[in-house]
């Protein structure tokens, strides 16, 4: 850490700060009713925050030289994390929210992150129907179908005329 990031985290607590004034004039609300300003005041504190840790994180260097922030970085597992993300973007209408986000998270757990082919599958499975249940059926979000869901509406309507 240097000391420019002692000046631009002191610059983002000021923004921060002045984000979550103006949330607060929008009025926040409360979490079971929000209001106009409860997103923006929040992420305006958020910053805040984050930008205040920063700040004292930069009397905590011990030698005095900056940390090289991207020396450990993989960079293939990036540029795979990246084009993954791309995929999904693209086939996520095509595909479906299940199917997309099962193969999403296959390939994170197995191709990123090597594990086991049982905890991979059940992780994914389990965080798709746990993310279907919550978002879908409890907020009744609406999820494109895609082609599995096609193929699963057919079935079941065959199966029941």
């Amino acid at each position: 850490m240097n000391k420019h990031d002692r000046y631009t985290s002191i610059f983002w607590v000021g923004v921060g700060f002045y984000i979550t004034y103006e949330g607060y004039l929008l009025r926040i609300g409360t979490f079971q009713e929000p209001r106009p300003g409860f997103v923006i005041f929040w992420a305006g504190l958020t910053l805040a925050g984050l930008s205040l840790t920063l700040f004292v994180q930069t009397f905590r260097a011990r030698d005095g030289r900056p940390k090289m922030v991207w020396k450990d970085v993989r960079w293939s597992k990036v540029v795979k994390l990246m084009a993954a993300l791309v995929v999904y973007a693209l086939v996520f209408k095509w595909a479906g929210f299940l199917l997309s986000t099962f193969l999403l998270l296959l390939f994170l757990l197995k191709g990123l992150e090597p594990q086991r082919w049982f905890v991979a599958i059940a992780v994914s499975v389990a965080t798709v129907v746990l993310c279907y249940v919550i978002f879908g059926v409890f907020l009744e979000s609406h999820f494109p179908e895609g082609i599995l869901g096609k193929i699963l509406s057919q079935l079941f309507s065959s199966l029941t005329t």
